[in-house]
């Protein structure tokens, strides 16, 4: 049998778990060897666990002799499952559930209650219910996440996000042209939220050909992170050209003399048809854009 961790040993005569409580798996690394159990229960500073869940023999061990790796829990599995494949409606009361089956252990960096709650966030930012979103960062405490990425999503939920959900446009054009955000190493996501967000609020400040611009960002770097981003910001460009003046001149000149392939419309709608292109072939996912934004395809460029 492996050497035993320096611990203080509990024998439990009667009770073979703590009563209400999920007990994780983990791996428990030492400088002198690793060892597999099931943490019972934990402060920041110790924990309680047992080899096996059938042993009555715990044992608690302090976390600053050790690293602990939080093992995938199987509640964990089946809401990740449903996130990986877009269902975050279903997805999110799961790790809504599984957050709380393992919140006795929520003083972990990296346990299983804290990385539900955060993928709980995450599928409410995707469905964009701001609202919710904004309820459970409130009561989050993101010390004990896993990584620097997720911890600095965490952050843009109250900076840009509640921006968003509040309307509060000009100062999330501020923030959005924030050299702090601008300047900062970011991967692909997250650039892509603060492309689109930034998009949202030249809209909403009444700047939609600027918006375009943020969109095309947005789309830019998020095109190889995540699909919604990079959806929402292809339809409302299409929405914003579809509006433009320039692309409603250019559709009524079509069919006389006047209209021109060089004209800022038909750039335009060239642009427009290159995006339901994309879309057919990559983003739809079999699902077609809406019907309105497929009259970009009756003015093809007359001068090929």
């Amino acid at each position: 049998m492996k050497k035993f961790l320096t611990a203080a040993f509990v024998i439990a005569a009667s009770v073979a778990s703590l009563p209400g409580a999920t007990e994780a798996r983990i791996l428990i690394v030492t400088d002198e060897d690793t060892f597999t159990g099931w943490m019972m229960d934990a402060t920041k500073s110790k924990f309680l666990w047992r080899e096996t869940q059938e042993t009555l023999v715990k044992r608690e061990q302090s976390l600053l002799s050790c690293t602990v790796y939080f093992l995938q829990a199987p509640e964990f599995t089946e809401a990740l499952e449903l996130y990986k494949s877009r269902n975050y409606r279903d997805a999110a009361p799961k790790f809504a559930a599984c957050a709380e089956e393992y919140d006795k252990l929520i003083e972990v960096k990296g346990n299983p209650s804290t990385m539900a709650s955060f993928y709980e966030m995450e599928c409410y930012r995707r469905l964009e219910d701001l609202e919710k979103l904004s309820e459970l960062a409130a009561k989050f405490e993101p010390e004990n996440l896993l990584y620097k990425f997720q911890k600095k999503q965490y952050e843009m939920y109250g900076v840009f996000w509640d921006a968003v959900r509040t309307k509060s446009w000009n100062r999330l054009n501020a923030i959005c042209r924030d050299e702090k955000w601008r300047g900062a190493k970011l991967p692909g996501n997250l650039r892509g939220q603060i492309s689109y967000c930034h998009g949202l609020a030249l809209e909403g400040a009444g700047q939609p050909v600027q918006a375009l611009n943020a969109y095309n960002n947005a789309f830019v770097a998020d095109f190889a992170a995540s699909e919604e981003i990079t959806r929402k910001s292809a339809l409302n460009c299409l929405r914003i050209i579809l509006d433009h003046e320039d692309v409603k001149t250019a559709m009524d000149l079509y069919s006389t003399e006047d209209y021109s392939d060089e004209s800022n419309g038909a750039a335009l709608i060239k642009e427009a048809t290159g995006l339901l292109k994309l879309w057919d072939k990559v983003l739809g996912s079999g699902e077609s854009v809406p019907a309105k934004y497929k009259t970009f395809l009756k003015y093809p460029p007359k001068n090929r």
